[in-house]
């Protein structure tokens, strides 16, 4: 998870809460974590979708990672619970790497909790964010 506030946009910050709240009555054996995000979601700063900077992930922003071992890049977009396909690049915001992804910066580096070993990537670029496109979703 990010080290500092997350920024978030409102609109982003009830849906998820709505999500994070119907997830946790379904799976129980996420309950740890989801009640964690939930938490952290909280203490997030909820911004009118013109003030969220350029450079933040949100819900629906494209964005490429490096992987600070391999030097590897990838590309993913930051989803909703239901239009989740990690094989495809589209990461649930309910998923660990999503969740740790959800207000990241350009440049910051984040981890989130694997099977074997955590994870680690950087966003190295944001290539889409709905939010600087004045996209209402």
């Amino acid at each position: 998870m990010l080290a500092t506030q997350r920024l978030i946009s409102a609109q982003d910050h009830t849906r998820i809460l709505t999500a994070v709240d119907g997830a946790r009555n379904a799976w129980s054996t996420y309950a740890p974590y989801l009640d964690f995000f939930r938490s952290e979601l909280c203490r997030a700063r909820p911004l009118p979708t013109p003030l969220v900077p350029p450079d933040v992930i949100t819900m629906n922003s494209r964005f490429t990672l490096t992987d600070p071992a391999t030097g590897e890049t990838a590309c993913h977009t930051l989803v909703y619970p239901d239009d989740g396909a990690p094989e495809a690049g589209r990461l649930s915001v309910l998923s660990p790497m999503g969740a740790a992804l959800l207000g990241a910066r350009v440049g910051d580096t984040v981890c989130w909790p694997g099977p074997e070993h955590p994870g680690v990537a950087r966003v190295s670029r944001l290539l889409y964010q709905p939010e600087s496109d004045d996209d209402d979703r």
